[in-house]
């Protein structure tokens, strides 16, 4: 079974052109769609509501693995709820075109899809226990980790509303996916009118911290250290301010921590906390590791999950 539908008042978007949001009835999710809306309104971009009917899986003794469909009541609350939140979308943005959708697949495999042909996916970090939830902590991790395009994650009792004076916190290392995280932060600060704060953690590895030595002999000294990745920082974060329009106030942040806690740090009052898919150094496997589930799990703003170097190619790997 699968259903698009438009309820917009222009016609849907061209592939590429969409913001997709998953939606189950929950909180989260009635947050994540809000999010997802003005995102799209911020990109003069299509909004698509999906919504993925679970199935349920029986196996016999000689035959492979049987999806039966799913059970017409699931179907017909998904037309339901599909249907109120394209027309709530469409009372508060009226200009915006929205585009319903009811999969079959299970819930990540149905957004990683959707993600080949979208401009962002968006999702709830947490939501219903039950069948049928998009937002459990294993979807949003799976569904950040292996998408074709950048993910925005959003937490429990989000700020959906946009502040007078934004700011989007990035965090930054020497990576090809610290560069895309960048990018999209400048290019999203200069469509909403945000600054842009880019971090970068440094931990040292001596027993004796800062000023003692490290595992190799070496004594780091807390200021020239500093200075030293001011200096080289600064320098990215010029030129990818550069790379853009030029005219996004920028700040930069260079901090002796653990990564997840400097993010989570100088995030509390973002708009939006941006990440790269990997990391080296400080921001090593920010997904698949410690430091991606302290962000997704800990953060009280949405978190953008970037694709960049090696990443892209949308999978249905378990993480």
């Amino acid at each position: 079974m699968h259903n698009a539908e438009s309820h917009g008042r222009i016609p849907p978007a061209r592939s590429g052109r969409e913001v997709v949001v998953g939606v189950d009835g929950s909180a989260p999710s009635r947050s994540a769609l809000a999010l997802a809306a003005r995102l799209a309104g911020d990109r003069r971009a299509g909004l698509r509501i999906l919504y993925a009917l679970s199935m349920p899986v029986f196996a016999t003794p000689f035959t492979h693995t049987v999806r039966m469909p799913p059970d017409p009541d699931v179907a017909d609350r998904a037309s339901a709820l599909l249907t109120a939140a394209a027309e709530h979308i469409a009372a508060l943005h009226p200009g915006l075109s929205v585009v319903t959708e009811a999969a079959p697949p299970e819930p990540a495999p149905a957004l990683l899809a959707a993600s080949r042909d979208a401009e962002l996916v968006v999702v709830g970090s947490r939501g219903l226990s039950g069948v049928g939830s998009l937002f459990l902590g294993s979807v949003s991790i799976r569904v950040s980790s292996h998408a074709a395009c950048p993910v925005v994650v959003v937490p429990p009792g989000s700020a959906i509303e946009r502040v007078e004076r934004p700011s989007i916190v990035v965090g930054v290392d020497d990576s090809p996916q610290s560069g895309a995280a960048l990018r999209f932060a400048f290019e999203e600060a200069a469509r909403t009118g945000a600054d842009v704060v880019a971090v970068h953690a440094w931990q040292a590895l001596g027993a004796f911290g800062t000023g003692g030595p490290t595992a190799s002999g070496e004594v780091i000294d807390h200021e020239t250290v500093m200075l030293r990745y001011r200096t080289h920082f600064q320098g990215i974060l010029d030129g990818a301010r550069a790379a853009g329009t030029g005219r996004v106030p920028a700040s930069l942040v260079i901090v002796e921590d653990h990564p997840a806690r400097a993010l989570l740090a100088e995030g509390r009052a973002a708009d939006l906390i941006v990440v790269g898919s990997r990391g080296r150094g400080g921001f090593r496997g920010l997904i698949l590791g410690s430091v991606s589930q302290a962000i997704l799990h800990h953060a009280t703003v949405p978190v953008v999950v970037t694709r960049g170097g090696q990443e892209g190619a949308a999978t249905t790997g378990v993480v």
